[in-house]
């Protein structure tokens, strides 16, 4: 009698992340479990071993508590909150000129300058708050990890964005973005052993911890 073999899995039943490598037991992007067989023997395999050293030192318990920095989008949705809230604030004030001075008309230029300055004040900050929410609202995760290979891509404005491919402790395997933050920025290189911190497929940072 044949049996039946389950299908791979490729997409993520919790996030909808696709699935980088068929055998995980793990989401490596949410750490969901996925109904699927097993990959390589971890006892085997000496890059899990190595993080499961990792895992005993007590440097991998203190970087639990570090806070990653901000990815340059979170930074940005900051930024246009408060820019928004500025620009609400000084039509605020423009508006109330023309009461001071222009009699309270509400055809008038100073008032219909201030309605529009605050509209697109309002209009930044909501935008950048929807972002924060959105961001604020997906978990990070803090993972023992070791650098597969990186790579990168040069985007149309210049910047480069930075694809790492880790391997986790817990056995899974995924792919994961990092902006590039300039020359000045210490680069993370192929090997390195640490505690990632990511959020969905963003990498946001990694606490270096020699295996």
């Amino acid at each position: 009698m044949a049996t039946e073999t389950a299908a791979p899995i490729t997409v993520c039943p919790e996030c909808g992340a696709k699935i980088p490598k068929a055998g995980m037991s793990l989401c490596p992007y949410c750490a969901s479990p996925l109904v699927s067989t097993p990959g390589k023997d971890q006892d085997r395999n000496p890059i899990l071993k190595k993080l499961a050293r990792i895992e005993e030192k007590p440097e991998f318990e203190e970087s639990k508590s570090i806070s990653p920095p901000w990815t340059p989008e979170y930074q940005d949705a900051r930024n246009r909150q408060t820019q928004g809230t500025i620009l609400v604030i000084i039509g605020a004030v423009i508006t109330g000129l023309e009461f001071a001075i222009g009699k309270g008309n509400p055809l008038g230029f100073l008032f219909l300058a201030g309605v529009i300055v605050s509209l697109l004040g309002l209009a930044k900050a909501i935008r950048g708050g929807a972002i924060r929410s959105r961001l604020d609202g997906m978990p990070v995760l803090m993972r023992s990890s070791f650098i597969v290979t990186r790579r990168s891509e040069t985007e149309l404005n210049g910047d480069v964005m930075y694809y790492f491919l880790l391997t986790f402790g817990d056995g899974s395997e995924g792919e994961f973005s990092y902006p590039g933050r300039g020359v000045s920025h210490d680069l993370y290189s192929n090997g390195m052993t640490g505690t990632a911190f990511t959020r969905g497929q963003e990498l946001l940072y990694i606490e270096r911890i020699r295996g």
